[in-house]
């Protein structure tokens, strides 16, 4: 198939490589040209998002915020989007997702949410859980597409659906890793010994994924680069967003998303997420270990 690929960084560049070894046509566009230059000779390089869309049947969209996604799509809808399917990988506000959805469905065209929940890694092996929703019959055309870079494909039901759950994912594994942020560097400078406590701590009851994987970076200051606290924190405004609908407080997400603008505020935001360990080590008159 011809297909198209608006976003092509860290996630996006693993989901076209594997579409490209599964013998698709692939168009691509990224506002970073070290990002696109990476497929020459693999992919057609397009000008823009624009023509990316009106050169592909199916065109995938890896962008930062719903912000930038209703921008380019807005040029699909001005273009014309009748027999056209556009599928949202990205993590974006579910609520924008349904306006969008309803849009592109009164003219002819088809929106679907996709995101993914693995990593670059996984991505790049064709592994990464992928949680999709839509109109189920047009669900069931892509989900062989999809499938080339993702394993497993869970379905959600109506659109907006599967940005929710991926709300729901990252809101739950962050608040967990916003407490352990806050908690190390409390009891180091009780005169812890934190790496002994994250051990004891971790070969029992609390042993869970998010509790290993920051956990090791906050007593360990080892900050590499996984997921970019800015779209942490723009994750989480979502939430925020969500709870602010029903004019309910968000209580503990609150908190986190205070240390998190504290740590953007300082200057971590294109920093890793678990930066916000830094914030709180720094609060605190420890060592943060960060090389600044």
């Amino acid at each position: 198939m011809r297909l198209g690929f608006v976003g092509v960084g860290k996630m996006g560049r693993g989901m076209c490589e594997n579409l490209i070894k599964k013998g698709h046509q692939l168009y691509i566009y990224d506002v970073l040209p070290e990002n696109m230059e990476y497929f020459s000779g693999k992919a057609t390089l397009s000008p823009s998002s624009k023509d990316v869309f009106e050169q592909s049947e199916i065109t995938f969209l890896s962008l930062p915020n719903s912000d930038v996604i209703e921008r380019v799509t807005a040029e699909f809808i001005q273009s014309g989007v009748k027999g056209k399917t556009v599928i949202d990988v990205s993590t974006s506000y579910p609520e924008s997702t349904k306006r969008l959805y309803q849009i592109f469905k009164e003219n002819g065209g088809v929106l679907i949410d996709a995101p993914l929940l693995g990593g670059p890694d996984d991505t790049m092996a064709g592994n990464a859980p992928c949680i999709i929703s839509g109109d189920k019959e047009e669900v069931d055309r892509v989900t062989p597409v999809i499938a080339a870079y993702a394993d497993p494909i869970d379905y959600f039901g109506e659109i907006g659906s599967a940005h929710t759950v991926k709300l729901a994912m990252n809101f739950t594994g962050l608040m967990y890793a916003a407490l352990s942020a806050q908690m190390f560097p409390l009891m180091e400078k009780l005169g812890i010994d934190t790496k002994n406590l994250f051990k004891v701590m971790n070969d029992g009851p609390f042993h869970n994924w998010v509790f290993d994987f920051y956990g090791k970076k906050f007593v360990n200051k080892d900050y590499h680069m996984d997921f970019a606290l800015e779209l942490a924190l723009k994750d989480m405004t979502y939430v925020k967003r969500l709870y602010d609908k029903f004019n309910v407080p968000a209580f503990l997400l609150d908190g986190g998303l205070d240390l998190m603008r504290a740590a953007v505020k300082d200057g971590r935001g294109k920093h890793d997420t678990s930066e916000i360990a830094a914030t709180m080590y720094e609060y605190l008159g420890l060592e943060t270990g960060e090389h600044k």
